[in-house]
């Protein structure tokens, strides 16, 4: 059971006040896991609190190379104490940081605030210290080997009466010196009389070990862990393991990180969605919670600007991006493969994150949050196209909806609600609704899905192509706009993906067909040998946006038809092609934008017969070699595998 922050302080508050505790106290815990935010901003300020008579100091020993050192951080924490009291907290902050005790400018504060160097303290003072309360933290980073650091420490309390409050990742602790001199340990270990308690490794035997066995034995005989369990078990009296309470820090967490108050006062009030995502994950790292609050203060304040109305509709999105920023963010910071959005053309859209479970792992995504979270950039304007087009389609979705309240499709929702004999009936119900062309094509991906989920379970009273049959005949009289993008779907689960765009594929080939259809005008002058003038790189430039938006550029040209032109172009008009190509191809990673190009391309590549087509000219002849030379260097960087992150 994990303790609240005042069950912790509670504890060390009666070690620190009884005088029988001789020991240390160890505050243990993972990193990541707020043990310093705790003490600077909770325990610090209660110890104060509760015993101002003692002197209570703070001390790092991360990096710390030396006893010597040690006693100079001591010494240090001791003057900034004193300034503290002197001056008050903030005057004193404002003197002390970063700045050098021997320095000018620490003479001259001193000075500009009347104090007198004489009264600061002394470095024979620690001799003399008594009654106070030492937080040493980060003991696992302390470069000393740790029987000496530990001794040292020793020294302060069985001599001093010091009580000493160590913070440290215990399991970490010894691992820092473990390198040093690591050639010389390996030698020990291959030493045959060295023997260990290692399942098939006899003394008199030679054995032949594992890179990773002979790293394992080595850690085994050279561990600091030994010497710390001996000087352990005389210095530190109680141990407290420490996992932070989310719902304890999150307020003085979002206090302390995020600026604007409307965005403070949103995330305190959906602080439990936030808290129940990371305790579902079982990830308690205070730093991953740091990491997804800053990213999301960032979408905050854009998503919330856009103006829609009704407004519920833009909260209804910022919880989506709420969601989806924590989840990813876990993700990323506990090393998992976040979602590869790779060349598509969906910005956001229901992505399932777990590979192993992708029925049931599934989170509403946005790109422009994994773009940030991994690469810290953000573009305003690409987030506010993609929370309009979601709003947008989400109206009309509930104003179909309430057309449609009657549908039977609804009824499936919560399938596994219902009874299979219940399910058999409402299959011939939903296909008779589709006969009816009832459904927008918005519900077609929905309803697939929904099969699919079934069938997994074992459920299979319907035939796929008898949905897809009818959804076909919708499709192809559908006048208002439906993007191919609408019926995508998003998991890193190929085979799932494959499955469903296998079913679906005829609906895909309609849009597609719809889609050359509309654009065919435009894009006439591609295979036009008139066209293939002085100004057709030109042209092809000022569609170039189009094109990419597309993702699509050879598509629109026709094989057959390019090659009837091709056979009667002069050389020129072959080196105008060529540049018009490289107008739209003119960067190195084609692979993330023009996949739909490919067959067309090597469609082509086929076709040219460079023999039969260069008509015994030798210009003819090089025009042409450069063509299908520049076709197959373009299809290679088309080809290269998008890798995911």
């Amino acid at each position: 059971m994990v303790k609240r922050d005042e069950e912790v302080i509670k504890q060390i508050l009666e070690y620190v006040l009884d005088k029988r505790y001789c020991q240390a106290i160890l505050i243990d815990g993972e990193w990541g896991t707020g043990k310093t935010f705790f003490v600077k901003d909770k325990l610090l300020n209660r110890l104060r609190e509760t015993v101002p008579q003692k002197n209570i100091y703070y001390v790092s020993l991360y990096g710390i190379s030396s006893s010597e050192q040690i006693v100079d951080e001591i010494y240090s924490s001791m003057v900034e104490e004193f300034i503290e009291k002197k001056l008050g907290e903030d005057k004193g902050k404002m003197l002390e940081k970063g700045i050098s005790f021997t320095s000018k400018l620490f003479a001259a504060g001193m000075k500009y605030f009347n104090l007198d160097s004489k009264d600061l303290p002394q470095l024979s003072d620690l001799k003399e210290l008594k009654e106070a309360i030492i937080i040493f933290d980060d003991l696992e980073r302390c470069e000393i080997e740790v029987n000496q650091t530990l001794g040292v420490l020793n020294n302060l309390v069985e001599h001093n009466d010091i009580k000493i409050i160590l913070v440290a990742n215990q399991a970490e602790i010894g691992k820092m010196n473990f390198s040093k001199g690591l050639s010389h340990k390996y030698q020990m270990v291959l030493d045959d009389r060295v023997e260990l308690d290692e399942k098939g490794n006899s003394k008199n035997n030679k054995v032949s070990y594992t890179k990773e066995q002979l790293i394992r034995r080595t850690e085994q005989l050279f561990s600091e862990d030994i010497f710390y369990k001996k000087v352990k078990e005389k210095l530190i009296g109680l141990t407290i393991y420490y996992q932070p309470n989310l719902s304890d820090v999150f307020v003085a967490i979002i206090d302390k990180y995020i600026m604007e108050d409307k965005t403070k006062d949103y995330l305190l009030e959906h602080k439990q969605k936030i808290i129940n995502i990371f305790e579902e994950k079982r990830h308690y790292n205070i730093r991953t919670l740091i990491f997804g609050l800053i990213a999301f203060d960032k979408f905050y304040g854009i998503v919330d600007a856009i103006e829609f109305e009704p407004h519920m509709y833009i909260e209804y999105e910022l919880d989506r991006v709420l969601k989806y920023t924590m989840i990813s963010s876990i993700q990323i910071k506990l090393g998992q493969v976040v979602y590869s959005w790779g060349n598509s053309s969906s910005k956001s859209g229901i992505v399932y994150y777990d590979k192993k479970n992708v029925y049931e792992s599934r989170v509403y995504g946005y790109k422009f949050v994994d773009d940030y979270l991994l690469q810290c950039k953000i573009d305003k304007k690409e987030v506010e196209k993609v929370i309009l087009e979601n709003v947008n389609e989400q109206k009309i979705i509930d104003d179909s909806s309430k057309l449609e309240k009657s549908l039977q499709y609804r009824k499936l929702y919560s399938w596994w609600e219902l009874e299979d004999e219940d399910i058999e009936k409402i299959i011939p119900e939903i296909l008779f609704e589709l006969q009816e062309q009832k459904y927008s094509p918005r519900y077609f991906k929905d309803i697939i899905v929904t099969l699919m989920q079934m069938e997994y379970q074992g459920i299979s009273c319907f035939d796929y192509k008898d949905f897809v049959e009818l959804m076909e005949q919708k499709l192809k009289v559908y006048t208002e706009e439906f993007e191919p993008c609408y019926l995508e779907i998003l998991s890193d689960n190929a085979e799932f993906v494959e499955k469903y765009n296998q079913i679906v594929k005829p609906l895909f080939e309609i849009l597609e067909n719809k889609e050359k259809g509309e654009k065919k005008d435009n894009n006439d002058f591609l295979c036009s040998q008139e066209a293939w003038d002085d100004n057709f790189g030109k042209r092809c430039e000022e569609h170039r946006e189009e094109y990419l938006c597309d993702n699509k550029f050879f598509y629109y040209i026709e094989p057959e038809k390019f090659i009837d032109q091709l056979q009667n172009a002069k050389v020129i008009n072959i080196y105008n092609f060529m540049d018009g190509v490289r107008q739209v191809y003119n960067f190195s990673n084609l692979n993330e934008f023009f996949k739909s190009d490919v067959p067309n391309i090597k469609c082509i590549l086929d076709y040219i017969d460079v023999e039969k087509m260069n008509q015994g000219k030798k210009t003819r002849n090089m025009a042409l070699v450069k063509l299908k030379s520049k076709l197959q260097e373009y299809l290679e960087l088309i080809e290269v595998p998008i890798y995911k992150i």
